[in-house]
């Protein structure tokens, strides 16, 4: 039994809350602190307008630029949107978890 009730604990964990939320299984086996996580999942997109930009266009810099620019916009929102639904999930799982009986 105890073997059981350390799994439930395991399994507590936000990375597999989010992934469940998110989308419906259990998280992936993910060690990396949040500034590891970015860079590394951050590497192939920045290659990649690199690279799709400097093959159209010699001057390239300021097409580069403006394609980081409006990723980073892009990629800005998509993280407020989700922090918000983050913080209401949060605080409906609190209000549950404080107030209602089952």
């Amino acid at each position: 039994m105890e073997n059981y009730i350390n799994k439930i604990f395991e399994r507590a964990h936000i990375k597999n809350i989010r992934r469940f939320l998110l989308e419906g299984r259990e998280a992936d086996e993910d060690t990396g602190t949040y500034e590891e996580r970015i860079d590394s999942n951050s590497e192939d997109i920045i290659y990649t307008l690199i690279r799709l930009i400097k093959n159209k266009n010699d001057s390239s810099d300021e097409k580069l630029d403006d394609a980081m620019d409006n990723l980073t916009t892009a990629l800005l929102t998509y993280r407020d949107v989700f922090t918000e639904i983050g913080m209401k999930i949060g605080a409906k799982l609190l209000f549950q978890l404080l107030f209602q009986n089952e």
